[in-house]
């Protein structure tokens, strides 16, 4: 079985074309790895999406998809290495210039163009850090700064001037935009266009190795229209001649949410005909700023001579695949594949169904705000076992009729609404599992209905399926209590406490007093205290989840005391499943990483020997039918 670390750096080179090596220590770097290839700030997405148009129809044929050999994300900075030079002259088409004596400007205005060793760094000239694009060759004897001159001086033979030369420090402050003063509309520009819609082809950008590893891959071709919603792309895809323009891996890997760009498609405007294949793509409903646009990809045969078509396809590391790819895999693979490895029913024909839990939080306590954090480092644990694991939250906001009304700017103007796919599955893949499991991810809105339909539509796909509530007067609360087959609770606990400290009055002054508590004392008051909000008295808790953290100096408990304590618990009804191992690093309000993710190999070991018993005690829960909690229902 792959390594996790090999696993997430092969699927991240497979997409870029950078070397495997290199790819190997940026991962590490990496805080999560839900996304392996990073995702771009603003003004670098800005940047991505213009060059994208500018160099989406090559004049000069390559072996690489637009002559693009490797690309290096970061945030914000993008690194692109052409095959040769001549390739990187429609990218400096998109910096600024005028017509001597007119004020029109062409390509995109504010830019600013240097060379950097090797290389030539495009930024806005006004915000230069914030978003950098370093256009190089594979050749590093390649001369770009005279690539550059050239540039300019062929601009100069026509009559037009640079603009892109102006250095930033001597331009002049930034006029601040301030109300009451009526200002002379400004004529639109590349930028405006561009603003809407600029994450869909930074995302295609970032990945643009994944088009020569498709079958029979000839060439490639971008182009981009203007539409209400915002700039949509279309994308011809030239195929050798003998095959077939239809691939089902361009579909899984342009919806992989992971290593893809995590698109959905409209599986009813696919259409095929003897030498032609349309696909249609966008964002999902949760996906708002910048994603307002259309991804049409079509895929036809190359019209002119084009080398010998390799022996075999590559595989994809993100699709699971191997050295030989199986097509055919719907979006769901990892978990289809998985439900046939799956334990037997009873008839030996299909697998069991699923399971469902629900995961809970006492009120008010911190794992309220980082349970779906926390749902995710158990499930990841459990698809490390080999398991399919759906974890399920519940968002008020992902409703799409609430979300419309956080799309009006401040003067109340409708916001036009971006053509929507619904998949004909909503859960979509939450991390690359080595090995058999899998672990996918789904937030849903609406009432306890359509909760409890979603669950039981999990079961056939599913070996569990988590569902995460945050128990408050917001959340779903006991509402699913019917839709689920257990209930466990995860609590931050340092330990047991084995006394308590009492102030009494003696002669005018406050003394404390420590009180010595007995076993069953102490589980009364640490139930008291960390159970808060949870009906214990009419939903059969499976039992709790208790988070290590660091005790307070001077009150370790012995392990007699506490296994004590553990019993009367159990006598409660609510036994201790496990201890989770403290975390390596917990930062609130960042995204917590589960065990996928780059810890040690000691810890990930440690964290999914734990959550066995967890996932063991919840199969063997009974389950039963809750009585409401309004006596009137």
């Amino acid at each position: 079985m792959m390594l996790i670390e090999e696993q997430v750096a092969a699927a991240r080179q497979q997409m870029t074309g950078e070397s495997l090596r290199a790819v190997r220590l940026r991962v590490k770097e990496l805080p999560s790895w839900r996304s392996i290839v990073p995702c771009g700030t603003d003004t670098q997405l800005l940047l991505e999406s213009i060059l994208l148009q500018y160099i989406g129809n090559p004049q000069l044929s390559s072996r690489f998809p637009l002559g693009i050999a490797e690309v290096v994300p970061a945030s914000s900075r993008l690194d692109i290495r052409f095959e040769h030079s001549a390739l990187v002259r429609p990218a400096l088409e998109m910096l600024p210039y005028r017509e001597r004596g007119e004020r029109t400007v062409h390509g995109a205005p504010g830019l600013w163009a240097r060379v950097v060793g090797n290389s030539i760094e495009i930024a806005f000239a006004r915000h230069p850090a914030t978003g950098v694009i370093a256009l190089t060759t594979l050749d590093r004897s390649d001369d770009v700064e005279r690539l550059l001159s050239a540039y300019e001086t062929s601009l100069s033979a026509q009559r037009c001037v640079p603009l892109w030369t102006v250095d930033p420090g001597t331009l002049p402050p930034e006029k601040l935009r301030t109300g009451g003063r009526r200002r002379k509309p400004q004529p639109r520009t590349i930028i405006d266009d561009h603003r809407p819609a600029v994450a869909l082809p930074s995302a295609l950008l970032r990945r643009i190795r994944l088009w020569d590893r498709l079958s029979g891959h000839a060439g490639l071709k971008v182009s981009a229209a203007t539409a209400d919603h915002g700039l949509d792309w279309h994308i011809v895809r030239e195929v050798h001649q003998g095959v077939s323009p239809h691939d089902d891996q361009l579909a899984a890997i342009l919806s992989d949410p992971v290593a893809g760009p995590g698109l959905v498609t409209d599986e009813e405007g696919h259409r095929c005909d003897d030498g032609r294949c349309v696909m249609e793509f966008t964002a999902p409903t949760d996906r708002t700023s910048g994603w307002r646009s259309v991804l049409r990809v079509e895929t036809v045969a190359a019209s002119v001579p084009v080398p010998p078509v390799p022996q075999r396809p590559r595989h994809f590391t993100a699709l699971d695949e191997t050295a030989f790819p199986s097509h055919g895999l719907p979006h769901n693979a990892p978990a289809a594949r998985h439900r046939s490895q799956r334990t037997r029913g009873a008839d030996g024909d299909e697998p069991a169904a699923g399971r469902s839990t629900q995961l809970l939080a006492p009120r008010f306590s911190r794992c309220q705000w980082d349970l779906t954090a926390m749902a995710m480092k158990i499930g990841a644990a459990w698809a490390l076992d080999g398991c399919a694991v759906l974890v399920v939250t519940h968002s008020f906001d992902a409703d799409r009729e609430v979300r419309r009304l956080y799309e009006h700017d401040v003067f109340g103007w409708s916001i036009p609404d971006r053509p929507t796919f619904i998949p004909s599955l909503p859960w979509r893949r939450g991390r690359l599992v080595p090995g058999s499991g899998a672990l996918f991810t789904h937030t849903v809105s609406g009432s306890r209905t359509d909760v409890g339909a979603l669950l039981q539509q999990a079961r056939a796909q599913f070996d569990w399926a988590i569902f995460v509530d945050c128990n408050d007067d917001l959340g779903m609360g006991p509402y699913v209590e019917q839709s689920v087959d257990s209930h466990f609770v995860v609590v931050d606990s340092s330990g047991y406490p084995e006394s308590f400290l009492t102030a009494q009055a003696r002669n005018g002054v406050a003394e404390h007093r420590e009180v010595p508590l007995t076993p069953a004392a102490s589980a009364v008051a640490w139930r008291q205290q960390h159970l808060t909000g949870i009906p214990l008295d009419r939903v059969p808790i499976s039992g709790l989840v208790l988070r290590q953290s660091s005790p307070r100096a001077g009150s370790t408990p012995s392990p007699d005391f506490t296994a004590q304590v553990d019993a009367e618990l159990a006598r409660f009804g609510i036994p201790v499943l496990s201890r989770l191992p403290e975390d390596p690093d917990v930062a609130l309000g960042n995204p917590s990483p589960t065990v996928l993710d780059a810890v040690d190999d000691a810890f990930r070991a440690a964290y999914v020997k734990a959550c066995t018993p967890i996932r063991l005690a919840l199969r063997e829960a009974e389950q039963c039918l809750i009585p409401p909690a309004d006596p009137w229902a």
